[in-house]
């Protein structure tokens, strides 16, 4: 059995040592499955275990391997899918009670992806109820339970791709599949210490995805590296024929860390006194200080003032309804786990046509407005959360959590990246994002290659391997 220390490896690393025979795909994939099986029952990261599945892959890697044929560097590698996006004959549960038995005939599009490129995959990873649409306080609104964070197995990941974050962190998975409509790919990569990325609306086809909010929704990886995200969004990327809402748009030129001490870099300074905790704020500080040592040019930059939050809060809501607008109808909304899920159906109601129009028509200038703030700027950094991980048990309800610059990102549909950059006072992770104009993520891809090149705050590993102390 291969040793910890391998399944921790990022991506680029295990595709040199599976493309030189010196692991094979299916040493690997028994490593992975048996960790899963040892660890997951503490963490609660996986909704289904696809061993058979994955083993059949590893095993056909391995003779294409064998035989001299490479798929490129995703050849052999194991990974997980979030519960969203439909597998072939697997159950795909949205990680709610109304959808725990729904099994698909057709892969979606990423996954297919990942097929051709010789990706095994291990699984599918838990998340929140219908990614949070419906709205929730707590983090056990899932079908599955809470994600316990593997830091600390008292607080949560985040959501909604609440498994995935967990499973990559605890070395289960090499690299997995999240979404973001409002923050799921970034809030679990910083909660949990690892990297995420958001790309540009559009970059990745949706089709076979759970669609929450049309014009927000978006598919991307996490991993143990930026570099690791940027290798797998080159396979998962590209028009699709069956999304009529995915780009045709070139895919953007390879990262190079290098450029970035000629990049135009500005930072947010976010009012920790109003929200958010303090020892966050002390972490993102030193990590400018980091880029600045490091030769990178860090100015202090403020957002456009527009009505971010609230535009995208309005267009949310009334698309959310719209595309669950059968669960209410035929009363499985009352089967969800959080118990405001069918108010949210009563507050969508009170949104207009008018209100959306108005937002969509707000949309436009905010867009427009953030395209003229990405003249002036290469890369916009801001803390990745301004908290760490939650206590299992923590009503969101309580806590100031307003979050504008996510908000515009995502309205925008702008990509972002998020790295960890260090540990709060209570020794959970934060993390840096690196926010771009649209198709530009190599950009935010080459500042986080950059920072984890000076750094190694993203090759420390959670004690979930360490006995507790007595």
């Amino acid at each position: 059995m291969l040793a910890d220390d391998v399944l921790y490896k990022p991506v680029s690393d295990l595709s040199k040592l599976v493309r030189s025979r010196k692991v094979s795909p299916v040493e690997l994939t028994r490593a992975c499955l048996a960790r899963i099986e040892a660890l997951d029952p503490k963490l609660g990261a996986f909704a289904t275990v696809t061993a058979d599945l994955a083993l059949e892959q590893a095993r056909q890697a391995e003779r294409e391997i064998a035989a001299g044929k490479d798929r490129g560097p995703l050849h052999g590698i194991p990974y997980g899918a979030k519960d969203l996006v439909a597998t072939k004959g697997i159950r795909t549960t949205w990680g709610a009670k109304p959808y725990e038995s729904q099994v698909f005939q057709q892969d979606a599009t990423v996954v297919r992806r990942l097929r051709e490129a010789g990706a095994v995959l291990l699984g599918k990873l838990a998340m929140i109820e219908l990614a949070g649409g419906l709205g929730y306080s707590k983090g056990d609104a899932s079908l599955t339970g809470p994600a316990h964070n593997p830091w600390n197995l008292e607080r949560w990941t985040c959501g909604s791709s609440s498994g995935a974050g967990a499973a990559v962190a605890a070395g289960l998975v090499p690299f997995a599949i999240g979404s973001e409509t409002w923050g799921s790919i970034l809030c679990p990569s910083s909660f949990c210490g690892v990297s995420g990325l958001r790309p540009t609306f559009g970059r990745v086809s949706r089709q076979g995805a759970m669609a929450l909010s049309w014009s927000l929704d978006k598919l991307g990886p996490m991993a143990r590296s930026a570099r690791d995200c940027e290798l797998v969004l080159e396979r998962i990327q590209g028009r699709d024929p069956d999304d009529p809402y995915s780009s045709d748009e070139p895919p953007a030129p390879p990262s190079d860390p290098a450029t970035v001490r000629r990049l135009k870099i500005g930072w947010l300074k976010l009012d920790f006194n109003k929200q958010g905790d303090k020892s966050v704020e002390r972490a993102f500080l030193a990590a400018l200080d980091e880029l600045r040592r490091a030769g990178a040019r860090v100015e202090e930059t403020k957002l456009p003032e527009l009505p971010f939050e609230s535009v995208t809060g309005v267009i949310l809501s009334a698309e959310v309804a719209t595309a669950f607008e059968e669960l209410e109808r035929s009363g499985a909304a009352r089967r969800m786990v959080s118990p405001g899920a069918r108010l949210s159906f009563i507050v969508a109601r009170a949104i207009r046509g008018s209100d959306f129009v108005k937002a969509q028509r707000i949309r436009r200038v905010c867009q427009e407005s953030m395209a003229d703030f990405f003249t002036r700027h290469d890369v916009l950094l801001y803390p990745g959360e301004g908290y760490t991980a939650f206590p299992l048990d923590k009503d969101f309800n309580d806590l100031a959590w307003s979050d504008p610059v996510g908000a515009a990102g995502n309205l925008c549909g702008l990509p972002a990246i998020a790295v960890p950059c260090g540990f709060g006072q209570d020794g959970l992770p934060v993390s840096l994002t690196a926010m771009t104009s649209a198709f530009e993520e190599d950009k935010g891809i080459s500042l986080a290659r950059f920072f984890q090149e000076i750094t190694s705050w993203h090759l420390k590993r959670p004690p979930i391997d360490r006995p507790a102390a007595s």
